[in-house]
């Protein structure tokens, strides 16, 4: 019985010290946007919000790309299929 304490509390005590040991990460989200310089280039992570738009035209949908970020289409429309509803 003595021997069985021994051995948890030598296992808690190894087990608390190993997990002491390890640093601590911590990570700060900054709400402005990163510009990375190098040299004449530069880089900001940013993309385009781009979404699909859907039109019914004598019963049959077509969807295109749309670019909210400049404003402009990007490509035609495409065919999808018959509306249901109609």
């Amino acid at each position: 019985m003595k021997i069985k304490r021994l051995i948890l509390a030598a296992t808690t005590v190894l087990t608390l010290s190993v997990c002491s040991m390890q640093p601590a990460i911590t990570a700060s989200a900054s709400s402005q946007n990163c510009l990375v310089e190098q040299g004449e280039n530069s880089v900001a992570p940013r993309s385009d919000v781009t979404r699909w738009l859907y039109k019914i035209e004598d019963g049959k949908v077509y969807k295109r790309l749309y670019n909210s970020s400049i404003g402009v289409w990007i490509g035609d429309w495409i065919y999808v299929g018959e509306y249901p509803g109609e």
